[in-house]
């Protein structure tokens, strides 16, 4: 099974280790803020920065997050290195709160921590 992104939900009831392996059967964990894997670039300190409005604003936040993963943007912390991406978040459905069918630093993260 290939790991998927899965949003996460404040719905009563909402169980995200059940949602995960009924999706695919794979255990899941949440990549939000905060913590080591959420995305230091916010939709809004970005669309603030940038003028953008809130969907190209995010879709910047999530490039900015791909180029800083890959040493080519700077954060207010160092990116996580690619084997501890692949050791930590391998293997693993990927949760945030980013609405479906939007962009997502999920993705970034399921694409190297899976290649």
């Amino acid at each position: 099974m290939r790991p998927a992104r899965i949003v996460l939900s404040r719905k009563a009831g909402f169980d995200l280790q059940a949602t995960s392996r009924a999706l695919n059967g794979l255990p899941a964990q949440s990549v939000a803020r905060p913590g080591p894997w959420g995305n230091p670039f916010s939709v809004d300190a970005v669309a603030a920065e940038t003028g953008l409005d809130r969907d190209a604003a995010q879709a910047e936040a999530v490039d900015r997050h791909r180029r800083w993963l890959l040493g080519e943007f700077e954060a207010d912390r160092a990116p996580p290195s690619g084997d501890d991406i692949r050791a930590k978040l391998g293997g693993k459905n990927l949760a945030c709160w980013c609405r479906a069918g939007t962009p997502c630093h999920v993705d970034n993260l399921l694409a190297l921590a899976n290649p």
